[in-house]
């Protein structure tokens, strides 16, 4: 027998292998005991310029796609660490299996990519750096992981201080590849420049619907006396002395993002109780102003400083996931007015002429 009849298969044999290989089902998003994320640390971090890449998908049984959940459309949630944080508790802390949500929790480098830090390797605005972290890559492509697992949910970000500024950024490149609903933040507003930084094409911060930015619903709170972000704009201590980043103020931000959702800036306030700063807050709320579907929400923590986040506001502590569920509950903003009726064509056969002039008609 030569080589290349040894090298020769089976007809049969390839055809019950094709058929095997096409009858395997596909890898299906699969539930999880509370405090028991799965991983997928493998899948995403591979090849990244990420020291402390992880990933971790937490995912009620209710929202398996795997045949045995009920709904695999449940929202998906981000819960990004602020810097130097990681994402340790969010297992514990998430609240994703009450409200059967999605969590997800990735490990930043220390934090996020998205302004001058010390460990990057390239300019700022090297967008084609492929050294330092792509936070919008990084984010899409779990995004895309568990759309192929079967999640169909809509998808959410909360992030406190530089957990926020990512927020913030996600959401300003929203679309296909991050179709983010809405966002939480907490003491950080959005950047009033540079117009993009860091590696890649997701990297822009601030939203533009030329570029597609879709409407996003927020959710805000900060504190007026924050020394490290300020409420009212300006640089600050993280951006490491570089003088082309400049944060806009907590109200105009809030402004920017009710302007891109179509909404009319108007908002009404209302005073509340807070457990930070002077123990007064007053909540600016535009959603009246926006389209239907759309809530856009601030809490201003009067006195309060970086910890603001953390505020119990008449009581209770924001409510993330509660959020979460108004805005897919629908209602939010205004639904549009209705058309004036038509009046009914006339039925006598008759019209006046204004130019006809007679006995009764001078």
């Amino acid at each position: 027998m030569n080589s290349h009849h040894r090298l020769r298969k089976n007809p049969a044999a390839l055809l019950l292998s094709a058929a095997f290989c096409w009858s395997l089902p596909a890898a299906a998003l699969e539930g999880n005991e509370p405090e028991q994320p799965q991983s997928l640390t493998d899948k995403i971090c591979f090849g990244r310029p990420r020291a402390q890449c992880e990933v971790e998908l937490d995912v009620p049984a209710a929202c398996a796609a795997d045949g045995s959940g009920t709904d695999p459309s449940c929202p998906i949630v981000f819960f990004l660490h602020g810097s130097g944080g990681t994402n340790t508790w969010y297992p514990k802390t998430s609240g994703v299996h009450d409200a059967n949500m999605i969590g997800v929790y990735p490990q930043g480098e220390g934090g996020w990519n998205t302004g001058p830090k010390d460990t990057n390797l390239c300019a700022w605005d090297d967008f084609e750096c492929d050294t330092d972290p792509d936070e919008g890559d990084f984010i899409a492509s779990i995004i895309d992981e568990i759309r192929a697992l079967g999640g169909t949910g809509n998808v959410y970000a909360y992030g406190n201080s530089n957990g926020a500024a990512l927020a913030h950024r996600l959401a300003s490149n929203g679309g296909t590849r991050l179709p983010i609903k809405g966002i939480i933040v907490s003491v950080t507003q959005l950047l009033a420049s540079p117009e993009r930084s860091g590696p890649g094409s997701l990297n822009y911060n601030q939203p533009k619907s030329e570029r597609g930015t879709p409407p996003v619903s927020i959710l805000s709170i900060m504190g007026t006396e924050d020394g490290l972000i300020p409420y009212l704009g300006g640089s600050s201590a993280v951006f490491n002395g570089n003088e082309q980043f400049e944060l806009m103020g907590a109200i105009e931000s809030m402004s920017e993002w009710a302007n891109h959702n179509g909404c009319t800036g108007l908002y009404s306030t209302t005073p509340h109780t807070t457990d930070k700063g002077d123990g007064t807050a007053t909540k600016y709320d535009y959603t009246d102003g926006c389209p239907e579907g759309i809530y856009v929400e601030h809490y201003e923590i009067h006195g309060g400083g970086h910890n603001a986040g953390g505020a119990q506001v008449d009581g209770e502590k924001i409510d993330v996931l509660g959020f979460v569920s108004r805005v897919e509950g629908g209602g939010g903003g205004s639904p549009p007015s209705p058309s004036p009726p038509t009046p009914p064509p006339s039925t006598n056969g008759c019209e006046d002429d204004a130019f006809w002039h007679g006995k009764f008609n001078t």
